[in-house]
């Protein structure tokens, strides 16, 4: 058994913008608790986080890796993530193995970009989070501007708990202590302001703090830990990670006042009940209440898997309820049949450390189980087998790369490790084009497909890759009749179908319906399916441009049969053809993707970008201008006119900007744009 108890453990997130220093943090932490002997560093490729091969190659955080301190008599599960917006997808899978977010921020580059999304998914995911103001020995620093820029971002909440004293060369507490001098405001100040949040949420300790009593750490613990629970309070703390100043404060305040896994908010799980998980039957889904405790069956989510070199799969999972062994018996899901774990793992970046037992709370990994995949829920009960986490949402990858192999006869191998990199990676999609037969690959942006491309290299695959894909749409205007007659006579039986339907548009984003209005038998109902078969063809492969159909009712409302030459493939070519018979009676249009963008930049380059978005068919939604003398503008524009946004970004700014886009909707394309994209489809020419 460990030597500590589900109450002892303390799971964090470390999430923050490319560059805020959270590796050089993590390494700092791991060296100034005694958990290493040496220092990690980024720079010379020895962190204990960053040490994928690519990520020493490109020095800087790639994935997200599991690091284990033993602090005070807690045990911190420590999860450090990529900065980049582009990667934000392992950041997010992270999110319900922990209790508490800690977002890093640059002290001189401020709030950017993955600053702002990390605060609000945690917040939209009831989860507690911190702020860790890094790097506070750079010069010509504003950290009291700083944390009022903060406070006016995400509310009057966020209040420090250490305050940086001797020009960044030490931290003073004040939570516990009302004495001392910062380099900003007053230690009696800051201690005021965080316990008058904190007494707020206690009637009993705001009675004795306001007749003059000064609560101790016995007192502040609970109502502190329920502050965090309630976003009535994110505390802020001040590190230099790179000299250690902050570090045992930090982690001091992580054993002390961070909520365990029997004080967080718990995850979201929820429960089939009515027809179960089984396909074609209703399901009801109602919230699943687990216990954060060893004793009870076991609930562990898989929320990471990965491929080590020695060890072959490795599920990373956080166990919710319950505990398990090397002996364990465990299910996956609804599957009947029990599999034993056999090995576990305690992680340490690289390193896999034997565990004879993982308890309620905690972190660990269970290697070369194939059956394992992201996402999956472990238990030992049969009573759980409809229990699974509520889905996150990710952003939506719609960076796309035409890829083809370089070798003769390495097809295979690139569909296989494109399918494990797409278990590894929840924002990487891959798939095979159905009119063109290219392999095309999805990803949020140039960077993260760039990296994808160097794991195949890496995995000794090399591939050509051709112009970026944009994931066009068809739709229809207007409501249309169909009609198709097919029939073949080939010396023997012959084939007889003929199927009339109607079309109408519907709601953006509604999908696909279709409808069986045929009466008296004109189309017998075992054809039914064989023509919903035919009309399903053509919304894959498109009516003008190839491009799949959407948001469209298909109403079937009359036919002729045969009684000897009718068959399903008579039927399905019908279907197949009176709907393109009908949309193109319907008034198609061709529709694009449109992205929401959140480009941070100085504040003279403002000008030049939303000038350069307008002529890019794009929309200025807002622009704020921010301390420290960056701007942030939102703004919406079509993808394909901004495919190639980073490296024009970069051009405009020297470097300076960044930006994040996700998929907002869809709009038809102007006139011009389809005509263009319609000229260039070339449909095959297939038998009917």
């Amino acid at each position: 058994m460990p030597s500590y108890t589900t109450g002892d453990i303390r799971n964090v997130l470390l999430v923050g913008h490319g560059g805020c220093g959270k590796t050089t943090l993590a390494d700092a932490m791991l060296f100034a608790s005694g958990t290493v002997t040496r220092k990690g560093s980024v720079l010379d490729g020895s962190s204990f986080s960053d040490f994928e091969k690519e990520e020493k190659e490109h020095g800087h955080s790639i994935y997200s890796s599991i690091l284990h301190i033993d602090h005070q008599g807690k045990r911190i599960n420590l999860i450090d993530t990529p900065g980049s917006p582009d990667l934000l997808g392992q950041a997010i899978a992270c999110l319900p193995a922990v209790e508490t977010v800690a977002v890093v921020v640059n002290a001189q580059a401020g709030i950017e970009v993955v600053t702002r999304r990390a605060m609000e998914i945690a917040k939209s995911l009831n989860l507690p989070r911190a702020i860790i103001i890094n790097k506070i020995d750079l010069p010509e620093l504003k950290l009291e501007a700083l944390v009022k820029q903060l406070q006016e971002t995400f509310g009057g909440e966020c209040l420090p708990i250490n305050l940086p004293s001797g020009k960044g060369k030490t931290v003073t507490e004040c939570l516990l202590n009302n004495a001392g001098e910062s380099d900003f405001d007053t230690i009696r100040r800051a201690h005021a302001a965080i316990l008058d949040q904190i007494v707020e949420l206690d009637e009993n300790l705001m009675e004795k703090y306001l007749g003059g009593e000064e609560p101790n750490y016995a007192a502040l613990h609970a109502p502190f830990e329920m502050a965090m629970d309630q976003s009535h309070l994110v505390p802020i703390l001040f590190t230099d990670a790179k000299a250690g100043v902050g570090i045992t404060e930090l982690l001091d305040a992580i054993a002390k006042h961070f909520p365990s896994p029997e004080e967080g908010n718990p995850r979201p799980f929820l429960s089939y009940h009515g027809g179960g998980a089984t396909e074609g039957q209703p399901q009801e889904e109602t919230e699943f209440t687990y216990k954060a405790d060893a004793n009870k069956p076991l609930l562990a989510h898989v929320f990471k898997v990965t491929t080590d070199p020695f060890v072959g799969k490795l599920a990373v999972f956080r166990i919710h309820q319950g505990k398990c062994t090397g002996q364990s018996q465990i299910y996956l899901g609804h599957n009947k049949k029990s599999i034993k774990l056999g090995h576990l793992f305690h992680l340490q970046g690289k390193e896999h450390r034997e565990a004879t037992e993982i308890i309620a709370g905690d972190i660990g990994a269970v290697a070369k189980i194939e059956e394992i995949h992201t996402n999956d829920v472990l238990h030992d009960d049969h009573a759980l087998d409809s229990v699974h986490l509520r889905p996150l949402t990710f952003p939506t990858p719609m960076y796309g790369l035409a890829v083809t192999p370089k070798a003769r006869g390495d097809e295979q191998k690139i569909s296989v490790q494109l399918a494990k990199i797409a278990e590894e990676d929840p924002t990487f999609h891959w798939s095979t084009d159905r009119q063109t037969h290219e392999v095309v690959i999805n990803g949020l942006g140039e960077l993260h497909l760039r990296l994808v491309l160097e794991k195949l290299k890496n995995r000794g695959l090399q591939v050509d890759t051709k112009p970026p894909k944009i994931a066009y749409r068809e739709t229809i205007t207007a409501k249309a009749d169909g009609h198709h007659r097919h029939k073949k006579q080939t010396g023997g039986a012959g084939q007889f179908g003929e199927v009339f339907l109607r079309v109408e548009p519907r709601e953006r984003g509604a999908g696909f319906e279709f409808i069986n209005e045929v009466f008296g038998g004109a189309i017998p109902g075992q054809f039914i399916p064989a023509v919903e078969k035919g009309v399903r063809d053509l919304l894959e492969q498109g009516a003008i441009a190839g491009y799949p159909l959407q948001d469209i009712l298909v109403a079937v409302t009359d036919g002729k049969h045969h009684p000897v030459d009718s068959k399903e493939v008579a039927f399905r070519a019908a279907g197949k053809y009176a709907f393109k018979d009908a949309v193109q009676k319907a008034k198609p249009v061709l529709l694009e993707p449109i992205v929401t963008m959140e480009i941070t930049v100085p504040e003279d380059k403002m000008g030049a970008i939303t000038g350069d978005l307008s002529g890019k068919r794009g929309r200025i939604i807002s622009s704020e201008v921010m301390p420290g003398g960056m701007a942030v503008i939102k703004a919406t524009a079509p993808l394909a006119e901004v495919m190639q946004y980073q490296s024009q970004l970069k051009s405009v700014t020297g470097g300076q900007g960044s930006f994040v886009m996700e998929l907002d909707h869809y709009e038809a394309t102007p006139p011009h744009v389809q005509q263009q994209i319609a000229a260039q489809y070339k449909p095959k020419a297939e038998e009917e």
